[in-house]
C-alpha cells in the first residue's frame, strides 16, 4: 500500500516518526514522508504579520495535498499535524483516502486536536485519559494508542560489563522539569546520573549538582548507559500531578527502557499499570521517600533487578513495538481497550513500601 507519513522532522533525535516510517517499511509498504512544519517564512515573522502567517499556511496545506496526490496515497497518518486544515483532511477523504492522525504526546496542542478530530476517519491519542474526555465530546473514533519501542534501535547495547569498584549507577535521561527536580532532591548521596537538556535550571542545587552528567544524548549513547545501569528512572511529565496535566499517559522511555534491557523505576500511572504488570515487569513509586526506597532496593538486589529488567523487556516486545502500531494505523489490528479502573491500584506490597496515593 502507498502511505503518506506527515510528521515533523527533527534533526537532532530520532523519535516515532522515524521508527513508524521503518516499521510500515518493514511490513511491506511504500512510504512517502511530509513534514508539516516546513513553513517558509520563519515563526516570529508569522507571528508579527497575520497576512504571512495566513499565506504560508495556506501554501503548506496545498503542498501536504499535492504530496498525497502525487504519491498515490491510498492511507495518510498524521502524526500531530495540527497545522494541517480540516477542510484539507476531508478533501482527501472525499477522494477515497483513507486518513488518520496518531496524536501521541499529552498535553501538546490537545485542545487544537478536540476541534480537529472529527475530520480523520480515526483519531488515536497516546493518552487513556484524552481518550476518555475525546468520547465525552462525542468522537466515538477516538481510539487509545500508546507509544511503543523500535527493537532495531531499542535493544541491549552488549554484555554488561565488569562491575569496578565504583559499585553500580542509577540513570537517568530526560530534559528539567520542576517535578523531577523535586523528585531526585529524595536521592541525595545514592550513586545517580542526571543527562539531559536545561537541567543548569539545577545548578544552584546543592542536592542535585553532583548528579549532573550532560546534556541531552542519542540513542547509542543512552542505550550503552542503560545496558550499564543497575536500573533506569522514568519519572514522567507531570509526575504525582493530577491527570489533566499528564493525561496518565506511558511516555517513550516507558518502553524504550525495558527494550534496552534495563529495570524500570516509574512513577505510577494509570497507562503504565494497565500495560505492564508492577512488581513483574517494572517498580512503582508514589512518592519521594517511596522512589529512594526502591532505588536502594535496586542497588541491593541484583538479582531482583535482573529478573523484573528480562520479564520487562519481554513483555515490550511481545505487543509494544512500531510493528504492532502500524498494525494498528493499517486498520489490520485492533487499538487498546481502555483501562478497568479497579485494576489499576492491584497492590504488589513486597516491592512498594509505604504507599502514598498521589
Amino acid at each position: 500500500m502507498k502511505v503518506l507519513l506527515s510528521r515533523a522532522f527533527n534533526p537532532a533525535f530520532e523519535a516515532l516518526p522515524e521508527y513508524l516510517a521503518s516499521a510500515l517499511r518493514s511490513l511491506g509498504h511504500d512510504v512517502a514522508l511530509f513534514d508539516h512544519r516546513r513553513f517558509l517564512v520563519p515563526g516570529r515573522l508569522r507571528r508579527r504579520v497575520a497576512l504571512l502567517e495566513r499565506l504560508d499556511r495556506a501554501r503548506l496545506n496545498r503542498a501536504f495535498l499535492a504530496a498525497a496526490r502525487r504519491h498515490g496515497a491510498a492511507l495518510v497518518i498524521v502524526n500531530q499535524g495540527m497545522n494541517l486544515e480540516p477542510a484539507g483532511i476531508l478533501r482527501l477523504r472525499d477522494a477515497g483516502v483513507r486518513v488518520v492522525n496518531w496524536f501521541s504526546d499529552f498535553p501538546a496542542e490537545f485542545d487544537l486536536g478536540m476541534r480537529t478530530a472529527p475530520a480523520y476517519d480515526a483519531f488515536h491519542l497516546g493518552s487513556s485519559w484524552a481518550v476518555e474526555r475525546h468520547r465525552a465530546a462525542g468522537h466515538r473514533h477516538a481510539a487509545w494508542l500508546p507509544f511503543a519501542c523500535d527493537p532495531e534501535t531499542h535493544h541491549p547495547a552488549g554484555p554488561p560489563p565488569q562491575r569496578c569498584d565504583q559499585g553500580r549507577r542509577i540513570v537517568f535521561t530526560g530534559s528539567h522539569y520542576p517535578e523531577r527536580q523535586v523528585l531526585l532532591r529524595h536521592l541525595r548521596g545514592l550513586p545517580v546520573d542526571v543527562y539531559g537538556p536545561g537541567w543548569e535550571a539545577a545548578r544552584h542545587d546543592d542536592h542535585l549538582v553532583p548528579m549532573l552528567r550532560g546534556g541531552a544524548l542519542r540513542p547509542e549513547a543512552w542505550r550503552r548507559l542503560y545496558s550499564e545501569a543497575a536500573a533506569v528512572l522514568n519519572i514522567h511529565y507531570g509526575a504525582l500531578g493530577p491527570a489533566s496535566v499528564s493525561g496518565e499517559m506511558a511516555n517513550t522511555r516507558a518502553f524504550e527502557i525495558p527494550a534496552c534491557g534495563a529495570l524500570q523505576i516509574a512513577d505510577r500511572r494509570r497507562d503504565l499499570q494497565a500495560l505492564f504488570r508492577e512488581g513483574e515487569h517494572w517498580l512503582g513509586f508514589s512518592s519521594g521517600e517511596e522512589l529512594r526506597a526502591v532505588i536502594e532496593t535496586a542497588l541491593t538486589d541484583e538479582s531482583l533487578a535482573r529478573r523484573i529488567a528480562a520479564a520487562g523487556r519481554r513483555a515490550v516486545l511481545n505487543g509494544h513495538t512500531y510493528a504492532d502500531r502500524a498494525r494498528v494505523l493499517l486498520g489490520e489490528a485492533e487499538a487498546f481497550a481502555l483501562p478497568v479502573p479497579t485494576a489499576w491500584s492491584s497492590p504488589v506490597e513486597s516491592f512498594r513500601g509505604s504507599r502514598r496515593v498521589a
